[in-house]
């Protein structure tokens, strides 16, 4: 039997792409108190030039929010292209190190004909390679590290745990993530549902320019116990105890501030989705705060997309070891005029997190390149997409 997590990433790229399709191969509300919710009377970060960035001081990642909605318009699908563009052109002038995505690449992932009203006119095929085309832009440039939401799988919504995402998203694609010959931020990976070692659960590391040593750990949509207890053994590892870590996933927290699998808190919940069901294992935000985040002392940063209403939402909590955990939920995808026909997809809402050059904070802006180009307000200087916290 293979030994997936031990692969290096010139061995997987001997293994063909077929292997990477669906299926082919073989209480909890009390520890939430910590948190403090909402972020009204944090500090503001400066106000800059979105194409001049912060001029060598610091470096940034870019957080890109769910974008199934532009995916799933024809008219809408140039925007999530301008987006990737824009970060693509402003890499120098922001010191992007890495690109951040949270899931939910589209709104089905396996219909033939477009989903209807409010649902989109195109079909899963255009959708699919509408997102592979836009993150492409960004290949060879920056770094691009991806989970994947519940819209990514099954048919039209997490119905079972096939996707089309690693059709179109290859261990190997971005040369940055992963070159086949054994370079790239890509360190191990841990198999999806059918057994494939793929980008759904993926250790990455980095070298910051500031000298911190950086980790992002993705999991799956909802991941399962196993995957949970691989992620645990990961970080177990001596050569990661000394890394800032990064936990990638979609859904976690919701925009009242309250994580997943709070008592009598179930919308969005993994549990209740049917890859969470009929024997299947999965975890909620609480739970992976409860098995893997409070007890892994890397862990300092915790973002997701995937909850509508607020889109945002932010807490603060300590984690057994003392220290302080963020974490962020971002989700665009029903502004611009909604979700539906009438919108634009997301209004073209990205978010900057910049490690500020005194080592000490970390400065989250909200930006718009869409915004930009249409001569609108391009910054959302709003408490909840505006605010400095300290790292």
């Amino acid at each position: 039997m293979i030994d997936y997590a031990i692969l290096s990433c010139r061995t997987l790229n001997m293994l063909t792409r077929r292997h990477f399709t669906k299926g082919i191969v073989g209480s909890l509300f009390a520890s939430q108190v910590e948190g403090f919710a909402g972020i009204k009377g944090l500090k503001k970060p400066s106000v800059l030039d979105p194409d001049r960035g912060i001029e060598g001081k610091g470096w940034s990642m870019v957080v890109l929010p769910d974008t199934q909605n532009y995916a799933k318009f024809a008219k809408n699908q140039q925007h999530f292209d301008l987006m990737t563009e824009w970060i693509r052109d402003h890499i120098g002038a922001w010191n992007i190190k890495a690109v951040l995505h949270e899931g939910d690449f589209v709104e089905q992932n396996d219909i033939k004909e477009g989903g209807g009203r409010g649902w989109g006119e195109q079909n899963s095929a255009s959708q699919w390679r509408s997102a592979q085309r836009s993150m492409s832009t960004l290949y060879g440039h920056v770094p691009t590290i991806l989970t994947t939401g519940n819209h990514d799988y099954g048919i039209r919504n997490a119905e079972t745990r096939e996707t089309q995402f690693n059709n179109h998203f290859g261990l190997t694609d971005n040369p940055l993530v992963c070159d086949g010959k054994g370079g790239g931020i890509w360190r191990e990976g841990f198999p999806n549902s059918f057994g494939a070692v793929t980008l759904e659960n993926a250790l990455y590391t980095f070298d910051a320019p500031d000298g911190r040593k950086m980790l992002v750990l993705s999991l799956e949509w909802g991941a399962r116990d196993e995957v949970v207890e691989w992620a645990k053994s990961v970080l177990a590892k001596q050569e990661y105890q000394d890394h800032f870590g990064i936990l990638l996933t979609h859904a976690y927290l919701n925009g009242d501030n309250l994580r997943d699998g709070t008592k009598g808190h179930q919308s969005g919940n993994p549990h209740t989705y049917p890859t969470g069901k009929n024997g299947q294992t999965t975890n909620d935000g609480t739970e992976l705060w409860e098995k893997l985040v409070k007890v892994s002392p890397q862990l300092k940063l915790v973002l997701n997309g995937h909850i509508m209403g607020r889109h945002v939402g932010y807490r603060k909590d300590a984690a057994d070891g003392g220290h302080k955990v963020h974490q962020m939920v971002f989700n665009a995808q029903g502004l611009g005029g909604g979700s539906d026909e009438r919108g634009n997809g997301g209004d073209g809402w990205l978010r900057i997190l910049t490690f500020e050059p005194n080592g000490k904070e970390l400065s989250v802006r909200t930006f718009s390149p869409l915004r930009q180009k249409l001569g609108k307000d391009m910054w959302n200087t709003g408490d909840d997409h505006d605010f400095v916290v300290s790292v």
